[in-house]
């Protein structure tokens, strides 16, 4: 991994020893203090955390550096390293934020990013903009800047992972140990594999008896028969089967619904005669119109191009 550089104008925040664009050396190991610090930010509101595209392809989540601060000098978190039981570390000022937040860096639990702009993106060969999450490209600046962005590395072990662990070799056990099984859990077993298949040997068989009389009826019929027309249908497992028959449109149909240019009326009759009614009055108004000279009103409206803004988060 290369070596990120710490640069503040202000020198606010930055370790002993470690002056503007000095470079830290970032080694993976963390102290427990720190770590339970990254813990209680990795999901805290006040980071106010959004998701981005690290190389355009990865989902990741940052956020500015002003927030971090924030949230380490907040009531809450005073609250909660007033209790000795969560271990966390002391902050009282922005410099003492600055200095953790360099050890977060050290045990690579965050990462510099740049956010680019819309433009900036396009210009990079095989990137696409997307509208919903924006891009974001590592530096090797880890500026402590208020408005410098930062992305987490760092996630929360899932509490769960021992859990599953557990019942994935309880399962692999039972079904190593399945000729110790009792008698009747066996058959039970067998029972319930044989009803599975035959269920499945009557889905395919329902399936090309169907197209036999499709193929029949359509061969024979002015209309093909079928039998459960929504049986692949995307919808539930009881509508499948819902009707049990149905007829096809025939072939005459679908040509006259496809030679057709405008769409059907929702009210029948009397509004396509109300539509050619207005449409003649229409076309009599324009032919007026063009013989007397008279040109279109300012006041129709114009089309207007569309621009593409990137409007930066406070």
């Amino acid at each position: 991994m290369s070596v990120p550089t710490v640069a503040n104008a202000s020198g606010a925040g930055v370790a002993p020893g470690m002056g503007e664009g000095t470079p830290i050396q970032t080694t993976g190991q963390t102290s427990p203090y720190v770590l339970n610090v990254a813990k209680y930010l990795r999901d805290n509101k006040q980071l106010k955390r959004r998701t981005g595209l690290l190389n355009n392809k990865d989902d990741i989540d940052f956020f500015r550096y002003k927030r971090f601060v924030r949230a380490l000098l907040s009531d809450e978190y005073k609250k909660k390293q007033a209790n000795p039981k969560n271990e966390l570390l002391p902050i009282n000022s922005e410099e003492e934020a600055g200095k953790l937040f360099i050890q977060l860096i050290l045990g690579r639990l965050l990462l510099p990013v740049e956010k680019l702009h819309y433009k900036d993106v396009k210009a990079i060969k095989g990137w696409k903009p997307n509208k919903q999450k924006p891009t974001l490209k590592p530096t090797q600046k880890a500026a402590l800047e208020p408005n410098a962005y930062y992305a987490w590395i760092y996630q929360k072990p899932n509490p769960y992972i021992v859990l599953y662990g557990l019942l994935t070799l309880a399962a692999v056990f039972t079904i190593i140990l399945f000729p110790l099984w009792p008698a009747f859990m066996r058959r039970g077993v067998w029972y319930l594999s044989m009803g599975v298949l035959g269920l499945l040997g009557l889905l395919f068989a329902t399936a090309i008896v169907r197209l036999i009389i499709f193929v029949i009826t359509y061969l024979v019929l002015p209309q093909a028969f079928w039998l459960f027309p929504n049986l692949f249908e995307d919808c539930g497992f009881f509508e499948s089967f819902q009707p049990a028959y149905g007829w096809a449109e025939p072939a005459g149909a679908k040509k006259k619904k496809k030679g057709k240019k405008g769409k059907k009326n929702a009210f029948g009759d009397i509004g396509d005669k109300l539509g050619a009614v207005i449409d003649a009055h229409v076309k009599e108004q324009e032919g007026e119109a063009s013989a007397s000279g008279a040109q279109a009103s300012s006041t129709q409206p114009k089309k207007r191009a569309v621009t593409l803004e990137e409007v930066e988060d406070n």
